[in-house]
């Protein structure tokens, strides 16, 4: 396979930039977090397009004539000099099929978060017209489980999806010092397929969605800062599922969840016709068992995507935000 020219130069640039140390990196992940607001506090600057890695686009999932692609984010950075701020990572909904970190939806929570101290990471990914790389071993349990050609790519989907969310995170925290944050408060979010990415990226263990390809199957790995960890603290769970946790737990014999999984807010339509709100129960049921910290809010007779969704006034941002700051003891002015 022919390497473009610019991922071979995004590549050396990870490989061979030395980064110099300085004051900012003493911090350990649970130093000291600067401080949030219940209201907009800050003007927000925005950082668009900003490559976080590479990943292979084919032209099918018989993986034939393999193309680099690289992967997106946009940030959005409250304007102030700290440099030990928390961090949303939020991931768009669409099945895996369609999404773009450009939907409005996701500009404003961006924005609502940004505007009271949090750094956020609005990230695009690969989707199922990318036929991105996965484990021959994830090809196979899906064909054998799902019915329809529609279904199986969907879920061929999933993996390269989360797989790209994962990759996102570990380019925040390897480039932590020029972000000014804080690594040690990350909260990760999505709605729909964003949030059974978000689940599955804040619920699975370091290695998987990583390990499962060699770089010589999929160079662009190389690009993903492979050797960064990470601990997601809080997941925001907008009429998603418990999906991707269960396909890797299935495949790989892996016992993921217990009382150490990040605090999950979930917030699900009790209408909604197309992620059953019996999802969210599942995800209430297993977060029952382990004990680990949960939230569920019931959204009565609501469909699927109902983000202008207001209880007592309070908005689905409220309600997280909220959430993360009592689950994260972050101080909120």
């Amino acid at each position: 396979m022919a390497l473009n020219p610019v991922f071979v130069s995004f590549l050396m640039s990870l490989l061979f930039t030395s980064v110099p140390t300085s004051p900012k990196e003493s911090l350990t992940p649970e130093a000291a977090v600067s401080k949030v607001f219940y209201e907009p506090a800050y003007e927000v600057e925005v950082k668009r397009d900003i490559t976080y890695g590479y990943g292979l686009s084919h032209d099918s999932f018989a993986f034939e004539n393999p193309t680099e692609m690289a992967l997106k984010l946009d940030i959005y950075s409250p304007k102030n000099n700290l440099s030990n701020r928390p961090v949303v990572v939020l991931i768009h909904g669409g099945g895996f099929r369609s999404g773009t970190k450009d939907w409005s939806q996701f500009i404003d929570l961006s924005n609502f978060f940004a505007s009271r101290g949090w750094v956020v990471f609005n990230i695009d990914y690969r989707l199922m017209r990318h036929f991105g790389s996965l484990p021959k071993a994830w090809a196979t349990m899906v064909d054998l489980r799902s019915s329809s050609n529609s279904k199986k790519n969907q879920a061929k989907a999933s993996y390269p999806a989360i797989r790209d969310s994962k990759a996102a995170i570990r380019w925040i925290v390897a480039n932590k010092n020029e972000l000014g944050i804080n690594p040690g408060y990350i909260t990760v979010g999505g709605g729909s397929a964003g949030a059974v990415a978000a689940i599955a990226v804040g619920i699975s263990n370091t290695v998987d969605f990583k390990d499962e390809l060699s770089v010589q199957a999929d160079p662009t790995l190389l690009t993903t800062n492979l050797n960064q960890t990470y601990k997601v603290k809080t997941v925001l769970d907008f009429w998603g599922s418990k999906g991707g946790v269960d396909a890797i737990s299935r495949l790989y014999n892996k016992e993921l969840y217990n009382e150490n999984n990040p605090a999950l807010f979930i917030a699900h339509g009790t209408d909604d016709p197309t992620v059953s709100y019996q999802k969210a129960k599942d995800l209430e049921a297993v977060y029952k068992t382990t004990g680990a910290p949960y939230i569920l809010y019931p959204l009565k007779g609501q469909g699927h995507g109902p983000w202008r969704y207001k209880q007592n006034g309070k908005s689905l941002g409220d309600l997280a935000l909220k959430f993360i700051s009592k689950q994260q003891q972050l101080e909120v002015l």
